[in-house]
């Protein structure tokens, strides 16, 4: 990975570049799809329980607190 590549990774993960709140923690998040692509990073994790629906995707923080399917 590049250094350019390297910064935009990093400016999605530390909330500097996002796409919408968290709806469980309201933290800045970024979701790939909402930023026009086809698939999200959440799509390589794995399978968490998820009670809620919601309109938009949790962080990577939340995301984790969910337990494994």
């Amino acid at each position: 990975m590049d250094d350019d590549a390297h910064s935009q990774v990093m400016a999605k993960l530390n909330g500097e570049k996002n796409t919408h709140a968290c709806p469980e923690c309201g933290d800045n998040t970024f979701c790939d799809i909402a930023a026009g692509k086809e698939t999200c990073w959440c799509f390589e994790v794995e399978e968490r329980e998820i009670t809620e629906t919601y309109d938009v995707c949790l962080c990577r923080r939340c995301l984790e607190k969910k337990p494994i399917v």
